[in-house]
């Protein structure tokens, strides 16, 4: 077999896994001091970068072309918005790491449920490594969340706007140049929610579509961080 399907029961078993591994190392960080945490934090934003290395390397050792494999998808920028986050401190640690929780986790937990590597085995390297860094680039923000590092407000609604106003056009430009679609500025992957959302507004309006989904994505995540603050506050009265 030489790909296999979303939600198959070996993409449905690696959810639950990654599910389990998540929640153990959320608890298990809870209970680390603040240098244990930080060393934690860099030691795991550097796997995440080597595994995008290997991965990359491995693909072009079989013949792939470099310019395809750039790390110029979303998933792949998070591993440089958590690097920074991870060796910085102040307010550029504070709006990167909310960039990486509000606009880039969900785009990997998106990409866990409805990966774009299917055309491989299961088992094989891609797949698994494919994986193995989404997984990482979920789980760091929300380190940075539950360790109070992240601190979620509407006041920071413009943080992500400001991070796609800086990599989207010459992104956009690049894919125009060479023919590729990373962040899938130029297509939508098959079998996706993009798709659907592609279908919905027409090719034409894609892009307007994505940029109102992103909106609507950004709207409820800080409505649910700012609602759930004022419920602490509340008991805490």
């Amino acid at each position: 077999m030489d790909s296999f399907q979303h939600f198959c029961p070996e993409h449905i078993g690696m959810l639950i896994v990654i599910a389990a591994a998540i929640t153990a190392g959320l608890l298990t960080v809870r209970k680390m001091s603040d240098t244990k945490t930080g060393i934690t934090v860099i030691l795991l934003s550097l796997a995440t970068l080597a595994g995008e290395i290997v991965q990359d390397y491995l693909l072009v050792k079989e013949g792939g072309d470099l310019i395809g494999f750039l790390p110029l998808h979303l998933c792949n920028l998070g591993i440089f918005v958590n690097l920074i986050a991870a060796f910085s401190r102040g307010k550029i640690q504070l709006f990167f790491a909310e960039v990486s929780l509000v606009l880039i986790m969900p785009g990997s937990v998106a990409a866990l449920l409805f990966p774009d590597w299917t055309y491989r085995p299961f088992w094989s390297y891609l797949p698994l490594l494919c994986f193995f860094t989404h997984s990482l680039i979920v789980f760091i923000p929300l380190v940075f969340l539950i360790r109070g590092i992240t601190h979620v407000s509407f006041k920071h609604f413009w943080y992500s706007y400001l991070f796609l106003l800086v990599t989207v056009p010459p992104i956009y430009l690049f894919n125009i140049k060479n023919g590729q679609n990373y962040m899938f500025l130029s297509y939508p992957p098959a079998n996706s929610p993009l798709k659907w959302l592609c279908e919905l507004t027409g090719e034409k309006y894609y892009l307007i579509g994505l940029l109102a989904l992103i909106t609507v994505i950004l709207i409820v995540e800080y409505a649910v961080h700012d609602g759930a603050r004022m419920a602490e506050r509340k008991i805490a009265r």
